[in-house]
């Protein structure tokens, strides 16, 4: 299948480093929003977890009149109320009413001065009052131990993101390599001989399971279907030398049994049952003449095509020729008149004799001719009110002829039934016509219905040199 564009073909390398340099952006993105967000809040959370722990201890201990004693002097503070809060940090939380109670619960970062402030208000349902719990770190301190944990974490992701993105690359790069040798094992490969193919191992690099089992399926069937193809060609050679020992064969008896029924038929000893008998002779006769020549184009058909498939067709068409359908239907018409004479066979003609390109047909004449014939037979033979309408126009003929609802006719060629001559000759006869369409790529449709079968014949429209020439 080739590709409308250029555009729409991309290497299995370049796909896949495409997909690894996004997921590394997305990465990075990542991972700078989340230094942003520390960067933004600088707050630990085991800070505020010691916080909420101090608080609801000493809460629960202390009353709201207690002396709250310093734990750690000059690092925490804790006090009850807004009232005992110290005025900067009534200015930190923005408290302008001392008379004021806060009931949230959580830490808050501040900067005072060379200090960070934690401050959490802690609200008691029990005492109805707001326990401050106050935390304080030196701003230097803090920073120097902040930014130097900052700086090691931002130095060991990138170092962790760029031996992802290697690694990423280095996988890539072994996919790959696997890939292309594999491509490049297969376009050696259809291009080998049977003794090369039984011959041929895979690909040392090859370690992927998949890739493996998908080689080894190839090959197995590029030799099964080798060995298919020499059998089958083994079984059409045969058959072809089949049917041209048949057709030259049968020609000598065949032309025998003429001229001794044509003697007979002469003779003044015949009574007239005996003509009679001569009579049904002489048409088998015709109908296994009829049925030999057709074996015998059919296989000279092959040969031709075969021949021109090896010589570059440098003889293409050299036995047809441009010719008017209606003459050639008329002739065979004439031909069945004489074969079906004792069942007084109608024949309805209709032609388009508009003009005579809607009749010309560029084709190979000897087996038109069969084709008509052998389906023109076959309807005066199975015709279940002795009529039989023919149709020619636009390049194609029409042939039907009345069934009987008793008399049900088989529409695939080549089916036949045992129990039934006239499915037999119907199929025998569409099998021919079926294979002589194939070869000269004609289109054939057959259809039928319980009171009319049909049989529709497409044929090749001549071009202006052909019907020049």
């Amino acid at each position: 299948m080739k590709h409308n564009s250029q555009h729409s073909r991309q290497t299995l390398h370049r796909f896949l480093t495409q997909r690894y340099l996004v997921i590394f952006i997305l990465l990075f993105i990542t991972f700078v929003a989340v230094m942003l967000y520390m960067r933004h809040n600088a707050m630990d959370d085991t800070t505020d977890y010691y916080m909420q722990y101090d608080a609801q201890v000493l809460s629960e201990f202390y009353q709201v009149a207690d002396d709250i004693a310093e734990f750690d002097l000059g690092n925490k503070e804790y006090y009850w109320g807004v009232e005992r809060l110290p005025l900067r940090y009534q200015k930190l939380l923005g408290i302008s009413n001392s008379n004021a109670a806060i009931k949230t619960n959580q830490t808050q970062l501040y900067q005072l001065d060379e200090k960070f402030v934690y401050i959490l208000p802690y609200y008691s349902v029990d005492k109805e009052e707001t326990f401050f719990v106050i935390h304080l770190f030196d701003v230097n301190n803090e920073a120097m131990f902040y930014q130097s944990w900052q700086n090691s974490f931002v130095l060991l992701l990138g170092l962790g993101l760029l031996l992802v993105v290697f690694y990423s690359i280095y996988t890539n790069r072994q996919i790959t390599r696997q890939m292309d040798d594999f491509h490049q094992w297969i376009r050696a490969l259809i291009h080998m001989d049977y003794a090369q193919l039984q011959q041929q191992t895979l690909p040392k690099d090859l370690s992927f399971e998949e890739l493996v089992n998908s080689a080894q399926s190839l090959q197995l069937s590029l030799i099964t279907q080798y060995e298919l193809q020499q059998k089958e060609q083994s079984l059409v050679a045969r058959e072809q030398h089949f049917l041209a020992s048949l057709s030259h064969e049968l020609r000598t008896p065949i032309s025998i049994i003429s001229a001794a029924l044509s003697l007979l038929k002469i003779s003044d000893n015949i009574s007239v049952c005996d003509k009679e008998k001569l009579d049904k002779l002489s048409n088998a006769n015709v109908k296994m003449k009829q049925l030999t020549e057709t074996l015998l184009q059919l296989w000279r058909g092959q040969q031709r095509i075969e021949h021109e498939q090896v010589h570059d067709k440098e003889q293409s068409q050299l036995d047809h020729k441009v010719f008017l359908l209606d003459e050639l239907v008329e002739s065979t018409v004439s031909n069945c008149q004489q074969l079906f004479n004792n069942k007084n066979i109608r024949f309805s003609i209709h032609a388009d004799d508009s003009a005579d390109e809607h009749t010309a047909v560029f084709a190979h004449y000897e087996l038109a001719e069969i084709l008509i014939n052998n389906l023109l037979s076959n309807a005066c033979q199975y015709s279940a009110d002795g009529e039989v309408r023919i149709d020619i126009s636009n390049h194609q003929v029409v042939v039907e002829n009345s069934t009987s609802n008793t008399n049900e006719l088989s529409m695939n060629a080549g089916e036949k039934s045992p129990t039934s001559n006239i499915n037999y000759g119907y199929g025998l006869g569409l099998f021919l016509a079926n294979k002589i369409c194939q070869q000269q790529a004609w289109q054939l449709n057959i259809s039928e219905t319980e009171q009319l079968f049909s049989v529709i014949v497409n044929f090749n429209k001549p071009n202006e040199k052909q019907v020049l020439g």
